[in-house]
């Protein structure tokens, strides 16, 4: 028996359509159209497809030379209210934080010992007197802002009058 191809050509094999009832076609005819959506924005691919005479007029009008229709605005946006902002910059003195940072200050071991050190004479390393200067400077400040007066007076004037009375208690 031969081969018979297939063929794309409707003819006496092909399946005949469905008529549809009278009342089938009146309900669709009747059914509300889909709600067409407003055009929002610009279409598809339109920073690519822009026409000549955009193109140069966007251009002469921004001073760019370049077709690339992405750069946008190089003004700074602030992103905080300026309300918000002047709260902000105006925070309100712990007291009893600045307290509690100018007693650490004065009980820390480290600084004490560069203190001690410094004192007899014996040259700190680079870190050690930084550390040293940041943790000075820091307590000069916390005293201020406390109202608290620092003695710059040395204390071997005291230590002598000491040396007077033990000597005293000796005799």
């Amino acid at each position: 028996m031969t081969r018979v191809k297939k063929t794309r050509k409707t003819g006496p094999l092909a399946a005949a359509k469905k008529t549809q009832p009278e009342w089938e076609k009146q309900s669709r005819a009747k059914a509300p159209a889909k709600a067409t959506h407003k055009n929002k924005g610009r279409k598809p691919g339109s920073r690519f497809n822009v026409s000549d005479g955009q193109r140069q007029s966007s251009r002469v009008a921004s001073g760019q030379a370049t077709d690339d229709p992405r750069f946008g605005s190089k003004k700074p946006i602030q992103l905080i209210r300026p309300d918000q902002l002047a709260e902000a910059t105006k925070p309100a003195f712990d007291r009893k934080a600045a307290l509690a940072e100018l007693n650490a200050i004065e009980n820390d071991d480290r600084l004490q010992a560069l203190l001690d050190r410094a004192d007899e004479g014996d040259e700190l390393s680079a870190t050690e007197a930084r550390y040293v200067e940041e943790r000075t400077e820091r307590f000069a400040q916390l005293a201020e802002q406390l109202g608290i007066e620092i003695d710059d007076s040395d204390d071997v004037d005291d230590l002598e009058f000491d040396d007077e009375f033990e000597d005293d208690d000796d005799r």
